[in-house]
């Protein structure tokens, strides 16, 4: 029962909320760990030309993930205020329904991506020299988007139930699996990026199916019932994940942007340097992510319970634990930027001339995304979804895109590298202002 899975931990905030991150860090970095290792065979095998040709994707890949996060997420907050008051019937119906809504949405999206295939990918690249390799990428992942963005959204109601382990225990056949498949489809058998794509498509179709398995088989407390959809709900699971899907959009038309301004200033190895650094960013975003899925299902029980000093403990270790992790990555890539693009570039020696005069700029916003990222989860979580949508907005859309489409005027290609911190900079002046309006118009429950 999701209750039982709360309570014995509910006397020690730390072991609680590392009890259900640490199984989500995991994931997210076997996760992350699975698209180093595609950057580095590609970046290896395939050359400067094919990480340039997978980064041009991405906004493709945000916008699906904007949509499944976002129906997962919202559907998962209703999901969990409901066990918290004890309705698992209610809470059943919520998730029935909101797997049914976001399995439609995903697999009319992919279809339609593959129906107007070709203007789609004028708009992704401007380099005719690149055409085929994002092509070639594109085509083949376009295909197993769909069961990649239902496998997250299971593993969201698999911990939103308070079962995080099981999760990961999921995600790491398909991602054993993907590290094999890589190193035959592209080093073996030399089938390029396409092989990439077809290597991550068929290792994500393990998890989705166990997760499938799971549901099915009645050890969940989620089941599969039947429902009627009502208007009202939907738009309450679309409320309550927006701020997931901005952010995830956001990332995906930031990189649009970025894509166009590199590759005006610096070609196809600034692409390729800014690839490397994404990779760099992944990881961490992945831990931070992590504890920020740990926050939500604690955060949403709590709140459904009524019980506010718990909320305030477990949102202090979060804070301490996002900043402590920024810290170390910082200083990892501000000792280390050079060894890092040397490894993804076969030692091309313009990226890693961009790398150490960039990636330790970049790398500054890692002291301060965590903050910011966990504030979003929290308001996400108490169902405040337009604070969560305001945060996760001017982070991820309107200060970036406007530092990085000006400040490159003034400060040169810098300005491209410290867009990224000086938007989180900005961003964290208001989560503090929002966090301290929250904590002082909740009474502490003193339980």
């Amino acid at each position: 029962m999701m209750q039982n899975n709360f309570s014995c931990l509910e006397s020690r905030p730390v072991a609680r909320f590392f009890s259900f991150s640490v199984p989500a860090i995991l994931g997210m970095l076997l996760t992350s760990g699975i698209v180093i290792v595609d950057g580095l065979f590609i970046g290896n095998i395939i050359g400067k030309e094919g990480l340039a040709g997978v980064n041009l994707t991405l906004p493709v890949l945000y916008l699906f993930l904007g949509v499944s996060i976002m129906i997962g997420v919202g559907g998962a907050v209703k999901t969990g205020h409901s066990l918290g008051a004890g309705k698992e019937g209610e809470a059943a119906g919520y998730f029935s329904s909101t797997i049914m809504l976001a399995a439609i949405l995903i697999i009319a999206m992919a279809v339609l991506c593959l129906v107007f295939f070709e203007p789609l990918l004028g708009k992704l690249n401007t380099d005719p020299a690149l055409n085929g390799f994002v092509s070639s990428y594109l085509r083949a992942i376009l295909w197993f988007y769909p069961a990649m963005m239902m496998n997250i959204v299971f593993s969201i109601f698999i911990r939103a139930e308070g079962k995080p382990g099981l999760s990961l225990f999921f995600g790491v056949a398909g991602n054993i699996l993907n590290i094999v498949l890589d190193y035959l489809m592209i080093v073996r058998w030399g089938m390029g990026l396409r092989g990439a794509a077809l290597a991550t498509g068929i290792s994500v179709l393990v998890p989705m199916w166990c997760g499938i398995l799971y549901f099915l088989s009645g050890r969940s407390v989620l089941q599969f019932v039947k429902f009627s959809w009502e208007w009202q709900d939907i738009r309450q699971i679309i409320y309550n994940g927006s701020s997931e899907m901005i952010g995830q959009l956001s990332v995906g038309f930031t990189t649009w942007v970025f894509n166009r301004v590199i590759l005006s200033r610096m070609g196809v190895d600034g692409v390729a340097a800014y690839t490397i650094a994404g990779y760099i960013a992944f990881v961490q975003m992945m831990v931070i992510t992590g504890f920020a899925i740990g926050l939500g299902p604690i955060v949403g029980y709590d709140f459904g319970a009524g019980k506010t000093d718990s909320i305030r403990q477990v949102m202090k270790i979060a804070f301490a634990s996002g900043f402590i992790t920024g810290f170390i990555c910082w200083a990892l890539i501000l000792f280390s930027s050079a060894a890092i693009a040397e490894s993804f570039s076969s030692g091309n020696g313009n990226i890693i001339t961009l790398a150490q005069s960039g990636f330790g700029l970049f790398a500054a916003a890692f002291l301060l995304n965590g903050f910011n990222i966990l504030t979003t989860a929290y308001f996400t979580s108490i169902g405040n979804a337009g604070v969560s949508l305001f945060i996760a907005s001017l982070r991820g859309l309107l200060l970036i895109n406007l530092f990085v489409l000006t400040l490159p005027l003034f400060m040169g290609d810098a300005g491209i590298w410290l867009s990224y911190p000086l938007a989180e900079l900005v961003t964290l002046f208001f989560a503090v202002v929002f966090m301290r309006q929250s904590y002082k118009a909740s009474v502490p429950d003193n339980s």
